[in-house]
């Protein structure tokens, strides 16, 4: 397919990108809609995500915040 100009090896690059970046913060938030955070914990984490959507997926799913007790 290279004679029409499609290159498949880049094509899928392209589309691998933008699953990443469309799919990581819809999942996130996702998930972080299924944790017991309080409202302003969630509500920072739900705002970074929608600010910064691959930077604030990453760093949920690597901090992955886990609801607050209190003894």
């Amino acid at each position: 397919m290279e004679v029409i100009g499609i290159n498949f090896g880049f094509l899928f690059i392209q589309l691998l990108s933008i699953a990443l970046l469309i799919g990581l913060p819809i999942v996130s938030l996702i998930d972080l809609s299924k944790k017991k955070l309080s409202g302003a914990t969630l509500a920072l984490w739900a705002l970074l995500i929608c600010v910064v959507p691959l930077l604030g997926a990453l760093a949920y799913w690597i901090i992955k915040p886990t609801a607050e007790t209190r003894n």
